[in-house]
């Protein structure tokens, strides 16, 4: 069993380093009796010398070379260990763990990421894509530290802090029956009389299109179920049925005119997208620099230069 401490340690390995009880003291402000004292005290413990004198010359015996070996190792960690925290806190090493949805992965994410690695670029970034039932349980067992999706009922285990609203848009291909009379806009009675195409469960553009349809005692005609917005929008486009996607999921393909938007007279459902967070979670300097990003002119979706988001107080919604 050791039986003596780091900073004994750290007197022997000054004194050996030096080879001299002097220096040592000097360098730990104490006196040149405390630090031959302490040097005593290990050598009595373990029945060994740790130095010798040949002439007026302190020279480390075996026994002092063999742990001088190891002190050098020790406070060379110790040195690495506290620069790695500084470095964590200076926020010149670290990992950000983001879940999302492929849907914000695609549209959002880039822009955030490039721009949280315009001022932290030495910080790793991984984000997991999944549902957003699944971004949830991520951050609720700890494997991403934030997630970014659109709102659900949130467990009691999750806090929340509102990022955008984006408008869900009902797409069809413009060659599906009524396209160019559906262009002036459906009921939302009307939509039951067209095959859907949803998301799969876990979903929030489901569970937004869901609750949308509840609220006007609608039961939407679902036909084919995908967790793949490829498919979806590839079905939509080749006329198998309708579907919902956030405006700059299709923007693009209005724009070469593979879809058409079909507004809904009572008015399009709304998506609210959260950044999501375990409650009483204790944040990485990381994932506060991402947070104090996210901050910046979210009313108009530009990002610029970091500002204190914490000092506002933002996160304490829930």
């Amino acid at each position: 069993m050791i039986r003596f401490n780091l900073n004994q340690l750290k007197v022997f390995y000054l004194a050996a380093k030096y080879r001299n009880f002097t220096t040592a003291a000097q360098l730990l402000n104490v006196t040149q009796p405390a630090v031959s004292l302490q040097i005593k005290s290990i050598e009595k413990f373990y029945g060994i010398r740790l130095f010798d004198k040949v002439g007026r010359q302190l020279v480390l015996t075996d026994a002092g070379e063999i742990l001088y070996e190891y002190a050098e190792k020790i406070f060379g960690l110790t040195s690495e260990m506290v620069q790695t925290l500084n470095d964590l806190k200076d926020l010149k090493h670290g990992t950000l763990r983001i879940g999302t949805t492929a849907t914000f992965a695609h549209h959002f994410m880039p822009e955030l990421i490039a721009s949280y690695q315009k001022f932290y670029p030495e910080i790793r970034i991984i984000l997991y894509e999944g549902s957003s039932v699944d971004i949830v349980q991520t951050v609720l067992d700890g494997r991403n530290e934030l997630g970014i999706l659109g709102r659900l009922p949130y467990p009691r285990g999750i806090k929340w802090m509102p990022l955008m609203e984006q408008e869900l848009w009902l797409v069809s291909s413009p060659t599906y029956p009524n396209a160019e009379k559906n262009v002036r806009g459906i009921s939302i009675q009307q939509l039951a009389e067209y095959p859907l195409i949803f998301r799969e469960m876990g979903s929030s553009i489901r569970y937004v299109v869901t609750d949308f349809c509840n609220l006007h005692h609608v039961v939407p005609s679902v036909r084919i179920e995908s967790g793949s917005l490829a498919f979806i929008k590839d079905l939509v486009i080749q006329g198998y049925g309708l579907s919902f996607f956030i405006k700059a999921a299709v923007l693009e393909e209005i724009k070469e005119g593979k879809l058409i938007a079909i507004p809904i007279l009572e008015g399009n459902p709304k998506l609210n997208i959260d950044i999501v967070y375990r409650r009483n979670a204790h944040f990485s300097h990381a994932a506060k620099a991402f947070l104090d990003l996210l901050n910046v002119e979210k009313k108009d979706g530009t990002l610029g230069d970091p500002k204190p988001f914490f000092e506002r107080g933002g996160i304490a919604r829930s």
